[in-house]
């Protein structure tokens, strides 16, 4: 049976890595009978054989002759960790068409979908066509399900089995007379020499040295939330920390062929220590490498599964959420799930290490002591692997051949519990969890009176945060109850049961609302989420590594949610408005809210939920401002931190620096210690006094203003006025008369 097989992207952009992929894919269609040629979607039909040449025309027969036309289209992505785009996705579909109008049966793997934006549509016409699709990981495989709920042959892909080194040779079979037909060398005895006692000795060899172990890093320039300069010092340290527990020298490698991949791997190895050996080779290295490889650090599936595939110690980090979810998937077909570490995890680890330094020395450390188990249960899985493979390619060379797909099978491996235990505690809060505790971290309420599309926004951006330690309190308050189910039902897989949902058909208003939504759950810090603008996918994670930061004694911290460069310059000095304190701050000071600084109310505020055992709850009097006062009420008893809507480059301890300095934290001092003497009311009374002078000395200034302008503009008015006479009365002088004059002379 012949097929076609068109791999992503196709022809000249196809990656060096895919090589091996598309010659052990050809092979395992081969070995069940099928005859496999490569698509060029450019011109069709046939292309030469991986590693073959164009056939040539034979003298006198013109052309060589065309292969029989192909019975089925088998679509492949390989090669490669990155997303299903446009550009493989167009010449996917446009075969995928023609095949299906020709009644030929349309086999898709390797398909890796995103649950962010992507093309939908273009991928629910494919999903149609195809009778079998094997996606990369679970997370596309809920995507596909999504897409396209009745398909019956989704299933999770193989693919990163033909990585796996081919089984050794069988031994060929005896010969007549029982010896083998191969032929071995004949084997040399140990050069001898004669004692002075005249006894016959050996001379031992002098043993080589042993070769220190391989650690191959394969990483490529993080496309997720966080900048290369913030991953870059994170591996470098993870390196260090790993070459000096085993005494290996380090082979960087780019994992994608781009050049801002072989940049990135670079700027890695500069941060490396001066002692640690390195050694940087060509991207089309990173196959052989790391199948040499003891000990593997990667940011990418594919160098996970050539590490694994030769039994080496991989150590997965994870820049984004697609990284996450691929290499859960290679890990979890040896018995590793759960063995990827987010990069946030590593930048802010929490309760697990007191810096990032701490949480990569803790994780290198166990790493080398777990290594022998974790090749061991490497080694007893390889062949369930092998089988589930197997099994796979079965699957794909029958829906090729037009069979019906069967029902899905199992996973090839138990769970082994091997590995480093930093691993799962640095996963616990940024990861989504299978069951959600009953005491998270963070309850985010999120009030909801009107508008659908507002809801959906604030939930994505939620889903978005690299922490994932949360619960949702969603307050339905006297909105359409069918808006808050739609809103909440697509988006029902990724929510992972971390939503609560309170319905109050009567609006109760915003204070109230909010009261509800607090006593709804139990959390250690709480969040309104007003949703009006969008939240940076490390603002939890950020908000939460400060308020547990033992260096800082602040109950609550405010998180900018857009760049304020230039802040306080668009209002002049002294006039209320919003945003009058400098941009570099570090803390949020009562000062600035009696200034009429709107911070902690415009931007998302955590904090602690035990302070409203001292503050009490929000003012259900008030119809608004309720956070405004509830804030006041805060700064009179504790502080508040304010981070910056971008990061520094590199997070380090800020020794106590979110403690006020200089003479605005003496003034706010005296300040919160006479309001809690007095009350807050008199200074309250005189900042709003202070306010309505201020602005009516600005308007009395703006006027003046205005009349300064209308009297330039009839200054202005009254110059043109006096050059026009001028011009007249210079035309009518003396000297024009007589030239008038001599005029009319010459001419008479």
């Amino acid at each position: 049976m012949h097929i076609d097989v068109l791999p992503g992207p196709a022809g000249p952009g196809l990656r060096a890595g895919a090589a091996s992929e598309l010659h052990g894919l050809l092979g395992e269609l081969a070995l069940r009978g099928l005859d496999a040629r490569l698509v060029d979607p450019e011109t069709d039909p046939v292309l030469p054989e991986l590693g073959g040449d164009l056939p040539e025309a034979g003298p006198g027969n013109g052309a060589p002759a065309r292969r029989p036309e192909a019975e089925a289209l088998l679509l492949a992505g390989l090669g490669s960790d990155a997303l299903v785009d446009d550009s493989q996705l167009r010449p996917w579909l446009d075969q995928a068409r023609t095949a299906a109008e020709a009644g030929r049966p349309v086999v898709v793997v390797g398909l890796g979908l995103d649950t962010g934006p992507f093309p939908e549509e273009a991928v629910r016409r494919l999903l149609s066509v195809a009778s079998l699709v094997g996606v990369r990981n679970e997370a596309s495989l809920a995507v596909a399900r999504r897409l396209c709920p009745e398909h019956p042959g989704l299933r999770l892909g193989w693919e990163d089995a033909l990585l796996l080194p081919g089984p050794p040779a069988p031994a060929r079979p005896p010969a007549q007379g029982g010896v083998t037909d191969q032929r071995r060398e004949p084997e040399r005895p140990a050069e001898e020499h004669r004692a002075p006692d005249g006894a016959t000795r050996q001379r031992r060899e002098p043993e080589e040295p042993a070769a220190p172990p391989r650690v191959v890093a394969v990483v490529g320039r993080p496309a997720g939330p966080f900048p290369p300069e913030q991953v870059a010092p994170v591996l470098a340290a993870l390196l260090d920390a790993l070459v000096h527990r085993t005494g290996g020298a380090v082979t960087l490698l780019a994992c994608g062929g781009a050049s801002a991949d072989e940049e990135f791997a670079a700027d890695v190895a500069a941060l490396l220590r001066e002692d640690v050996r390195r050694v940087i080779t060509d991207p089309g290295e990173a196959d052989p490498a790391a199948l040499r490889a003891d000990w593997v650090l990667t940011t990418c599936a594919r160098s996970a599964a050539l590490g694994l595939a030769v039994h080496a110690v991989v150590l997965p980090v994870a820049p984004d959420k697609y990284s996450l979810d691929s290499m859960n998937g290679v890990l979890s077909r040896w018995g590793l799930e759960d063995g990827v570490v987010p990069l946030a995890a590593l930048l802010t680890p929490g309760d697990v290490a007191w810096d990032t330094r701490a949480a990569v020395q803790q994780w290198a450390t166990e790493a080398v002591e777990h290594r022998g188990a974790v090749r061991a249960a490497l080694a007893d899985a390889e062949p369930a692997v092998r089988e589930a493979a197997a099994r796979w390619w079965d699957d794909v060379a029958g829906a090729l051949r037009g069979r019906e797909p069967e029902a899905a099978r199992g996973t090839a491996a138990a769970p082994r519990g091997v590995g480093a235990p930093v691993v799962r505690a640095l996963r616990r809060r940024y990861t989504v969890p299978e069951v959600p505790p009953e005491r998270p971290t963070v309850a985010v309420v999120l009030r909801h009176r009107d508008g659908p599309a507002r809801l959906g926004r604030a939930v994505d951006d939620l889903l978005a945060q690299t922490f994932t330690d949360w619960r949702l309190v969603v307050v339905n308050d006297g909105g359409d109850a069918a808006e808050v189910d739609e809103a909440l039902a697509s988006r029902r897989d990724e929510l992972a049961g971390r939503v609560t949902v309170l319905r109050h058909r009567r609006a109760l208003g915003p204070a109230a609302a909010a009261n509800r939504g607090l006593r709804a759950g139990e959390s250690e810090l709480v969040l309104l989420h007003h949703g009006a603008e969008p939240w940076p996918p490390a603002l939890l994670q950020r908000a939460v590594a400060h308020l547990e930061d033992p260096l800082v004694t602040d109950d609550g911290v405010v998180v900018s949610t857009r760049e304020r460069s230039g802040a306080g310059q668009d209002v002049p000095p002294g006039r209320p408005g919003r945003d009058l304190v400098p941009p570099d701050r570090e803390v949020l000071t009562l000062t600035d809210v009696l200034d009429g600084d709107r911070t902690a109310v415009d931007s998302p505020f955590l904090y602690r939920r035990a302070v409203h055992g001292v503050l009490g709850d929000y003012d259900e009097t008030l119809d608004a401002a309720e956070v405004w006062e509830f804030t006041l009420r805060f700064l009179e008893t504790f502080t508040v931190g304010l981070l910056p809507a971008r990061p520094p480059a590199q997070r380090g301890r800020t020794g106590g620096s979110s403690a006020a300095r200089g003479e605005p934290a003496v003034r706010d001092r005296h300040l919160r210690q006479w309001s809690a003497e007095h009350g807050i009311g008199l200074p309250l009374y005189l900042r709003r006094a202070a306010a309505e002078e201020a602005g009516a000395l600005h308007r009395r200034l703006d006027a003046a203003e205005e009349l300064a302008h209308e009297l330039l503009d009839v200054v202005h008015a009254q110059t043109r006025q006096i050059e026009r006479l001028e011009q007249v009365v210079a035309g009518k002088g003396f000297v024009a008369f007589w030239r008038r004059a001599w005029r009319s002379l010459r001419g008479g």
